[in-house]
């Protein structure tokens, strides 16, 4: 199905440095995309913020009108029906060919962030459907001959490894993990 989806047009925001209140990452490119006109929305702006912590990329997005919200990643918009979500998904891991332009060398991580819904009823934080459609789609669009890919089932979070020059991919898997683990304050 992934096959017949077209990513939307990306646009370059900006590169961003960290704010003194959020020095955990050297620097972050923030891109835009906004989504066709539905039946019962206009298109919709989305943000997609890369953060560079070393020589690893957290992709992360949200629906622009949602920026000033703490849950900004969690919420569900209930806009798209589900080939546009994937789409929007997609959209998203067209980021890592344009950074993999600009750092040849960089791996990614993603997280599955708990959706919340306008309830307020929040997912459980353990294999979440934002977790497994993300490692769905990053196994289909990247496979395996320039990344190693890493599942964290427990927390949602999906790392692809480049290994390009790479030595040892285990020692790099054991210290992007430790990062982001002290990072966002994780327990595994």
């Amino acid at each position: 199905m992934l096959d017949c989806i077209k990513p939307y047009q990306i646009h370059f925001i900006q590169k961003s440095s960290p704010t003194a209140s959020n020095k955990e990452f050297n620097f972050s490119y923030i891109y835009k995309f906004y989504t066709n006109k539905t039946d019962n929305y206009q298109r919709l702006k989305y943000i997609i913020r890369t953060e560079c912590i070393d020589d690893v990329f957290a992709v992360k997005f949200y629906a622009a009108r949602d920026r000033k919200l703490d849950e900004k990643y969690n919420r569900i918009i209930k806009a798209h029906n589900y080939t546009d979500t994937l789409r929007i998904f997609l959209t998203c891991a067209h980021i890592v060919p344009l950074i993999l332009e600009k750092h040849p060398m960089s791996s990614f991580v993603i997280n599955g962030a708990q959706s919340m819904d306008i309830r307020d009823k929040i997912e459980g934080k353990d294999n979440n459907q934002r977790f497994r459609l993300y490692k769905n789609v990053a196994m289909r669009l990247f496979g395996k001959q320039l990344f190693e890919h890493y599942e964290y089932k427990e927390i949602s979070s999906y790392l692809m490894i480049n290994k390009t020059e790479c030595l040892n991919i285990e020692e790099k898997k054991e210290r992007i993990k430790k990062t982001f683990l002290e990072i966002y304050d994780i327990e595994i």
